[in-house]
């Protein structure tokens, strides 16, 4: 084996495990050949864990507070009668008074309408306070009905959970190694880390980090160290910043809306089947933006549909996503040397439980959860509340 292949098998596991959706020779071949060019600047958050994830219902968004009814309006008062016309007037003064009639408000068209109201029926006063009260009443029943037909747990961001990978396949031989996803939060501050490692080649360790909002993440800076048994480590950066990227080779590049970096995706992934369930449907999809190291790429997840996995704890229920490349309309295409599939476990609050590479050749990896989910969960929803700030 050449000398150049560990690198290049370093850079394949780490886009595989952060659930990117193809490998390309020219991306490794940069992650290999280019020197360091930064320091790592980021603190890790460190978690303690005396739990582990058992399956749920799928958690569902905390529900949003009812605005409060509209107030009653304030009585309007009694209108004057009208003269009545002398019996000989004008034309343009029978035409004046039609005109103030028009212009003047109509209570009875504010009033509800009545089935068997006849025009001689007078106009309906303004709803009581009682029957706001009972239309109140009913809204929050329909709601609490919607909800318990969903039976999920509202979901709180956790203070940290990780999940353990073990990692076998075949890349010009048989592999094999471990992987971990951790996420931490302090506040509303998050890290997303990512660490694999391969014996005999080394190891690469990804962090996300950045703040929670109301529509999932918001990273803010992205580092990927490469960490080989013989060399300098390879540390890559990539800010993203409040209008603009700093790319690890001094580029800069507008952000776009909502974009998310090669580690923070897969959890800001997961997250949108949190809030918007109506997702979990095959045909579906999700399309974002992500930052690596190189530029910024269109992503499609697409649901392909429900599938039930054998795991170290038990047959866990799963959606079966598959990424793709969007093309944008001025790229020029390149083919695909990979082939992304990921499983989601709505029961274990959307976390990854397999990762699966399919490369030419016969080549693959195949990460597979290989112990149950440690979480440190929050003690209370009002620590875990996303700002919109």
């Amino acid at each position: 084996m050449k000398a150049s292949d560990p690198r290049a098998l370093l850079a394949l596991v780490a886009v595989v495990v952060l659930g990117h959706l193809w490998v390309t020779a020219e991306v490794t071949a940069r992650m290999a050949a280019v020197a360091p060019q930064a320091q790592s600047q980021i603190k890790r958050m460190e978690a303690v864990y005396v739990s582990e994830m058992r399956l749920s219902a799928p958690p569902v968004a905390a529900p949003v507070a009812a605005a409060p009814p509209p107030a009653e309006p304030a009585p309007r008062p009694a209108r004057r009668k009208a003269k009545p016309p002398a019996a000989k007037a004008s034309e343009p003064e029978a035409a004046a008074s039609v005109a103030d009639a028009a212009s003047e408000p109509d209570a009875s068209a504010s009033a509800p309408l009545l089935a068997d109201a006849s025009p001689a029926t007078p106009a309906a006063s303004p709803p009581s306070a009682a029957s706001t009260a009972s239309a109140a009443q009913a809204t929050e029943a329909a709601q609490a009905a919607s909800d318990a037909a969903r039976k999920g747990p509202a979901f709180v961001w956790p203070l940290a959970s990780k999940v353990s990978f073990k990692l076998v396949g075949h890349f010009r031989g048989p592999i094999q190694g471990k992987a971990a996803v951790e996420w931490v939060r302090q506040g509303m501050r998050y890290q997303v880390h990512l660490d694999a490692a391969i014996a005999p080649f080394g190891s690469v360790s990804m962090v996300s980090e950045g703040s929670i909002r109301p529509e999932g993440l918001r990273p803010e800076r992205y580092e990927n160290t490469t960490r080989k048994l013989i060399g300098s480590d390879v540390v890559k950066v990539v800010q993203l910043q409040d209008d603009e990227l700093l790319m690890p080779n001094g580029d800069r590049l507008p952000r776009p809306k909502s974009v998310q970096d090669a580690v923070s995706q897969l959890i800001h992934l997961s997250y949108q089947f949190v809030i918007k369930p109506e997702l979990a449907q095959a045909g579906q999809t999700v399309d974002m933006k992500v930052a690596l190291v190189r530029k910024v790429e269109g992503i499609a997840y697409e649901v392909v549909g429900e599938e039930l996995l054998d795991t170290p704890i038990g047959k866990v229920p799963t959606l079966h996503i598959k990424p793709r490349r969007i093309v944008e309309a001025q790229a020029s295409a390149q083919p695909d040397l990979g082939s992304v599939e990921v499983w989601l476990a709505p029961g274990l609050q959307y976390l990854p439980v397999r990762i699966l590479t399919r490369m030419r050749d016969d080549n693959y990896l195949d990460m597979l959860m290989e112990r149950a989910p440690q979480q440190v969960q929050a003690p209370s929803p009002g620590g875990a509340q996303p700002s919109s700030n």
